[in-house]
């Protein structure tokens, strides 16, 4: 599969992402909703729902102040950015290192993109 993302940056893999950081609440929450409780491993601080989550997963800093070596702890497979939420250099760094997907919601028809695509990046139906 090939995603390319709201950076034109293009993601190709050949099966679902399993252990995942999201690094922006709305994702967080999407992340939930898709039952992705088992595959996300890191949140921010920011990350508020679901509020279980903020005890079960490692904080990994906030949106502005990500912590490249607590993402990167983890061992994740895909880093989850937003265009607006995180600093360009964060996900420039984090490149070196793991696939990010960035997304960036304007209209409605970015955030049914966002939607399809977090669920063609982890396998499921979205």
């Amino acid at each position: 599969m090939r995603i390319t993302d709201a950076t034109d940056f293009t993601l190709e893999f050949q099966r679902p992402f399993k252990r995942l950081v999201s690094l922006f609440p709305s994702q967080t929450f999407l992340l939930w909703h898709l039952g992705l409780d088992d595959e996300v491993k890191g949140i921010t601080r920011f990350c508020k729902y679901p509020p279980h989550w903020r005890k079960q997963k490692r904080v990994v800093g906030g949106t502005k102040d990500a912590k490249i070596d607590r993402i990167l702890a983890l061992e994740p497979d895909l880093v989850l950015a937003n265009k607006e939420e995180n600093t360009k250099e964060t996900v420039e760094e984090l490149r070196h290192h793991v696939p990010v997907y960035t997304s960036e919601v304007v209209t409605w028809d970015d955030n049914l993109r966002f939607i399809r695509q977090t669920g063609m990046l982890t396998g499921r139906e979205a």
